[in-house]
């Protein structure tokens, strides 16, 4: 059976599950854009830290 993604709403969390087969193109699509539009700082921090969150499973 194929594992796959699900979000959910848990004690005021959005929990977010996806099978480790996966983490890698998420850290892929979450990557910096690169074109030179304005970004919103906020979001670029929240990309950051769901990045490295994500690069610390993968070391596991």
């Amino acid at each position: 059976m194929d594992k796959t993604a699900s979000v959910k709403r848990e004690d005021g969390f959005a929990v977010i599950r996806i099978p480790m087969s996966e983490v890698h193109g998420l850290r892929v699509a979450l990557a910096e854009c690169p074109c030179r539009a304005t970004k919103s700082t906020e979001t670029a921090n929240i990309r950051r830290r769901f990045d490295k969150a994500l690069a610390r499973l993968e070391t596991r």
